[in-house]
């Protein structure tokens, strides 16, 4: 790292904490203003896709296979650049293995249960780009 450069963000799960160099009134003088931001789980640059799946998406797919006929969501956001499509294509086979092995294992019992027998998968995937 150069001289004097610093991470624009920290994070320490739960945390992030954004980092903005300010002038201030004087307009000479420089300092850092922090803004910390709590989430349920946060992630660093040296999270892997799974781990990442394993605390948003992996959750999701036993209550989508609860026989509720309920949907649910994942939404990336971030930086150009900050891997959020590399990310998120992972999930994407993670939730798909997932979804049809939980449904493969359920042996039709009765109709309160989802199995490969009674249930439809639609999945719809967005990239947009502002």
């Amino acid at each position: 790292r150069k001289k004097k450069e610093h991470d624009a963000v920290t994070v320490l799960h739960p945390t992030a904490t954004v980092h903005s160099a300010k002038l201030r009134v004087d307009g000479i003088h420089k300092y850092l203003d922090h803004n910390s931001f709590r989430f349920d789980h946060s992630f660093d640059e040296d999270s892997s896709t799974e781990q990442v799946y394993q605390y948003t998406a992996q959750p999701l797919v036993s209550y989508v296979c609860g026989g509720r006929g309920v949907r649910a969501t994942v939404f990336a956001y971030g930086q150009t650049g900050s891997g959020k499509t590399h990310t998120m294509s992972g999930i994407q086979k993670m939730v798909a293995d997932d979804i049809f092995s939980f449904l493969s294992d359920n042996v039709l019992e009765d109709d309160s249960c989802c199995s490969c027998d009674n249930t439809t998968i639609s999945i719809a995937i967005f990239e947009i780009y502002g």
